[in-house]
Order: C-alpha cells, then structure tokens, then sequence
C-alpha cells in the first residue's frame, strides 16, 4: 500500500507508527556497556516534508512531497529527471528532536552518478552540529562515509567499503550521542569515535534525503536515469531513537 506523505497527515503517523513498532529492534544490538539508564527504542515516524528548490552545495534538485510516501513500514524517496535540467527528489525532517542516545536507520540506499544519498541528524536551527549516520555518492556505490561536523563545521570523517556494495544493499548505519563523545557504526560494527561536547539543551533531527549534483558527487549524466521507470529510489525500512540518560 502506498501511502502519500502531502495528505495523509496524522492518519498516516499513527499508520507508520503501528506498522514500524515491529522493526525497532532492526540492526540495534545490544546497549554499549558503559550505559547508565537506556530508554526503549522510539520508532521515528513524524515528517516535516520539504517542498522547494535545493541551492546548498550547488546542488540541482526540488524537494516536492510527491516523491516521499511510505509503502508499507518503508520510507520510499524517489529521485527522477524530469527533463530541461530539472531534478525531483524528497527530504523529510522529523517533527521532532532528539536528545543523547542512538539514532538509527535500517536503509537501502541508491547508486547514480551525481546521486548523495544520506541519513542523518542536524540541529537546523542553526544547521549545525551535524552527525551523518550514512552518505553515499552514487558514482562510488562500494564507499560508505560517516561524518561528524562541529559548531563550526570542522569534519571528521570516516569511511568503509565493502566490495559487494552497499548501495542497493540493506543495511543498518547509527551513531550513538553519548554527552563527551559519538560512535559510529555500521552494521553493528563500530566505525570510529568523535569526541566532542556539544553542550545541554542540543537536541537533532532525523533528516532523510537524495540530493542531485553539487559540489562533492558532481552532475548526473544518462546512466543515472538508465533503470526500468528511469528512477533512483532511497528505501528506509526502519529509522528509530533510543534515548540514553546520563
């Protein structure tokens, strides 16, 4: 069943709710064991969908609500060329933010030249600090990047490759906000460690989006479009927050 995310309003957050409840446990692994106080696992279901032409980064794309529904318990985001240089593609923001403890995302991402596709959480209001649980260029489907940003969008960043690919492939990509420091993982496997305080009172959103050209993946070019309906589609089959108190 496919679901659109311009009309379906609360209707459809208690329906993603109650469908994704089942996979919260999905790529989690147990709580490190340094934990003090663990909540239980929150589905993340509640989107503020963008709609509107994307600069940042000189990239191409227009957000629009029509490429972004649920199918199911699955986040779906479909990136197409509509032709004449225009782009479409989807970004969802949670309603909302979200304190220390692992935020994570069981997804399938696309490959594409000039395709970024990504998982992440962000303060917004101001941008950063920013945590990337997953980026992908689509042009280098095989290299996973994991990226943390700063006040003053100083970066580290980490990255992993997997010969069989992870675009097109399910898997889980998470951080944990701990109040000095963030891990990274992928898979359950650990990716590195930031140690930052970022400070009380921060709190993020989850962001899920597909970006289309810009500065890092570069323009896309006929083969991004060469798939049977001429698409890329984003597919997160489980996105959720475990609160963790220090």
């Amino acid at each position: 069943m496919r679901i659109n995310l311009r009309s379906a309003g609360s209707r459809l957050v208690a329906l993603a709710c109650s469908a994704l409840t089942a996979c919260v446990a999905v790529g989690l692994g147990a709580a490190p064991a340094h934990a003090s106080s663990w909540g239980a696992p929150q589905a993340v279901t509640a989107w503020n969908v963008v709609n509107g032409r994307w600069t940042a980064n000189n990239e191409l794309e227009t957000y629009t609500p029509d490429c972004v529904w649920y199918e199911g318990s699955t986040l779906i985001i479909k990136t197409y060329n509509a032709g004449n240089g225009n782009y479409y593609s989807g970004r969802v923001e949670s309603r909302d933010l979200y304190g220390y403890g692992t935020y994570s995302f069981t997804a399938s991402m696309p490959s594409g030249r000039g395709l970024l596709s990504a998982v992440w959480g962000a303060f917004l209001s101001p941008w950063l600090p920013e945590m990337d649980a997953a980026e992908i260029v689509g042009s280098d489907p095989n290299t996973v990047y994991q990226t943390f940003h700063d006040w003053n969008n100083a970066q580290t960043q980490w990255n992993r490759t997997n010969p069989g690919g992870w675009a097109n492939n399910v898997h889980n990509y998470s951080f944990t906000w701990w109040p000095d420091h963030i891990d990274f993982s992928v898979d359950g496997s650990f990716t590195g460690t930031k140690w930052y305080t970022i400070g009380t009172g921060a709190k993020f959103h989850f962001i899920v989006n597909t970006a289309v050209g810009g500065d890092w993946p570069g323009n896309p070019d006929s083969s991004t479009w060469a798939t049977a309906d001429g698409a890329r589609y984003l597919k997160v089959s489980a996105i959720t927050y475990t609160p963790y108190y220090p």
